[in-house]
């Protein structure tokens, strides 16, 4: 009988940091969004939050 060793990454089984930072990319997408909605910029925002905004201000801009 073998025995198979299984060996995990303790940090694969973490979530994201809440307060990681927007990225470059998702601030430049916020940019261009806020610029044409007329909505409020704010470079503040983290990660899961400017998802949430370019979320909806996709959906506002249609």
């Amino acid at each position: 009988m073998t025995q198979s060793h299984l060996v995990l990454d303790p940090g694969a089984d973490l979530p994201a940091d809440p307060r990681e930072p927007m990225t470059d990319k998702q601030a430049a997408t916020l940019r261009q969004l806020t610029d044409e909605t007329g909505e409020e910029f704010d470079m503040a925002l983290t990660k899961r939050e400017a998802a949430r905004r370019i979320a909806y201000l996709e959906e506002l801009a249609k």
